[in-house]
């Protein structure tokens, strides 16, 4: 193999390592594209939660249009609400001492 052989078969071989590691680690490389693949399921799961939530809601405000039963167990439940009719009977808590 002559010196100009040898020459032009290393510089290829340099060549080839360099476009390997551009090939990789570029900004538009192999290592970005995993990165950005892996970035792109984490919002595709948030997407689809933030769907399921959405879906939720939108339930919730039609509940709240149109049905008066939902409305007043909510009331009673959640908001400690009494309807017109009906005695509300509370416990005094325990640790509590009288006042003289």
């Amino acid at each position: 193999m002559t010196r100009m052989e040898k020459i032009c078969l290393y510089l290829a071989v340099g060549g080839a390592v360099i476009l390997l590691f551009m090939f990789f680690f570029s900004t538009r490389g192999v290592m970005d594209y995993n990165r950005l693949k892996s970035r792109q399921a984490q919002l595709d799961a948030q997407a689809a939660i933030a769907v399921s939530q959405n879906s939720k809601m939108e339930k919730e405000i039609l509940k709240l249009k149109t049905n008066l039963e939902y409305i007043k167990h909510l009331a009673k439940h959640e908001h400690e609400m009494a309807a017109q009719d009906e005695l509300v009977f509370k416990e005094k808590p325990k640790n509590q001492t009288p006042k003289n």
